[in-house]
């Protein structure tokens, strides 16, 4: 009998372990790769952080004030060996990818820009992201901005469900079938286009194959958008995609003009039509 208790009590023992170890490798992490070495973090590791503070944001993806439990992002990107002209690849865990200017991502200057890594308690979750329909937060981990008024800061900078970041190429390097001629002069909208164009829409989509965007569709190829949408239907679609159509599944968000200028919607455009000709 005696035995029989010590035997059961190993194996409760180990499957506690067992239990415990499964509770391990399910708790997120988030991975930080730079251009040398990659270094993961554990969600528990980085809400002991000593750089963790309180910061309130006024926040695009819950449309209200909100205060998180953050760490600097220019603190978790020591030592990647980031460069000026580098950016910060931002992956989800849908594989939801966006590219962020790393001046921008690690600025010194955080009288103007200063982005912050807010982490999930799992004692106190954050509320459910307003208007989706899965009822989850913006956690585990989630790309958050303090900014003077000056400073725009693209909605899709606000990256939530992060999974990764990695310092790569900008994506002009990485991907450059996007460029504008040298015909283009400085200062031409079509150029602002193109940046905005990054800024705004590379996250979900490619262009003529160019990009890690899938949540929507490849804005060149088979054809160019321009090439079957009418320019004033377009730019319809853009500022608020359900006013034109709806679909199952629709992600893509209306955009206001605090988040999108008219001339930047427009500069976006003409960059679509510069392309399209390039095609023809």
């Amino acid at each position: 009998m005696a035995a029989a208790r010590l035997l059961a009590a190993a194996l409760f023992g180990a499957m506690a372990c067992l239990v415990a170890l499964s509770v391990a490798a399910q708790s997120p992490t988030l991975t930080v790769t730079g251009r040398d070495s990659s270094k993961t973090f554990a969600q528990k590791a980085l809400l002991a952080h000593p750089s963790l503070r309180s910061v309130t944001v006024a926040d695009p993806v819950y449309r209200r004030t909100m205060t998180y439990r953050a760490i600097p992002l220019s603190e978790l990107l020591k030592g990647t060996g980031i460069g000026a002209d580098d950016h910060v690849q931002a992956r989800a865990i849908d594989n939801f990818s966006v590219s962020i200017p790393g001046r921008l991502a690690a600025s010194a200057d955080i009288a103007q820009v200063e982005a912050f890594l807010a982490i999930e308690d799992p004692a106190a979750p954050w509320p459910a992201i307003p208007g989706k329909p899965d009822k989850e937060s913006a956690g585990p981990f989630y790309i958050i901005w303090r900014r003077a008024p000056s400073v725009t800061i693209s909605p899709e900078y606000w990256a939530y469900h992060l999974a990764a970041l990695a310092v790569t190429d900008s994506p002009l390097k990485r991907w450059p079938g996007l460029a504008v001629g040298p015909d283009v002069p400085a200062g031409d909208r079509i150029r602002t286009g193109l940046d905005r164009f990054v800024a705004m829409c590379m996250s979900c989509h490619r262009f003529n194959g160019e990009g890690e965007g899938d949540q929507g569709p490849d804005l060149g190829r088979p054809m160019n958008v321009t090439d079957y949408f009418q320019i004033p239907a377009l730019k319809k679609l853009i500022r608020n995609p359900a006013s034109v159509r709806q679909w199952p599944d629709q992600k893509m968000q209306s955009l206001d003009q605090s988040q999108l200028s008219d001339s930047d919607l427009d500069a976006i455009v003409d960059w679509l039509a510069y392309k399209a000709k390039q095609q023809r």
